[in-house]
């Protein structure tokens, strides 16, 4: 493995034409994290809703390395605090594993807590599964546990819970 030293790479904001690599990762990711068999996405999608529309659903950030190469991203979207305005929420940071421990997730993070750090509210949301070893990272950082911290919990309605819901209403009315 290279030592963080060994590697420069370019933390730039991603281009459509990026989106391949970048969709490669994602389902990288989803299988690391063991959701793979939930991955609805295809690059089409990712595509249109980051580029192809008037009001793109994310942004994105890709580590580059100086042959184009991507080795990492980092995908976020502005959501909104009623408490405290506009605020960012960070929905990946992937490095492939033969590029990781060497300072690249640290630079992708950064560039987003920067990105958060400019806006009104200041504030960086994000999630991490329970047994993800990327939580000692963050909480090195500074970042704090929601669920442990203010008791919050984090729901989910995926579209068959949806569709239930409505299904339910409809035949109700």
């Amino acid at each position: 493995m290279m030592k963080q030293r060994e590697i420069s790479v370019t933390i730039r904001r991603a281009r459509r034409e990026d989106m391949a690599q970048v969709y490669k990762m994602i389902r990288a990711l989803a299988e690391f994290e063991r959701l793979e068999h939930t991955m609805t996405l295809d690059l089409k999608t990712l595509e249109n809703d980051g580029f192809d529309c008037d009001d793109p659903a994310f942004t994105c950030l890709v580590a580059e390395l100086s042959d184009g190469y991507i080795v990492g991203y980092a995908l976020y979207y502005t959501s909104y605090s009623t408490w405290l305005g506009r605020s960012i929420f960070l929905e990946d940071l992937y490095v492939q594993t033969a590029y990781r421990k060497n300072g690249i997730g640290m630079q992708l993070f950064l560039a987003v807590a920067k990105i958060a750090h400019a806006t009104p509210s200041k504030r960086l949301d994000f999630h991490v599964l329970s047994w993800n070893p990327a939580a000692d990272f963050y909480k090195r950082l500074g970042a704090v546990d929601m669920t442990i911290h203010e008791k919050w919990h984090h729901f989910r309605m995926d579209d068959r819970c949806l569709d239930r819901l409505f299904e339910h209403q409809s035949s109700s009315s």
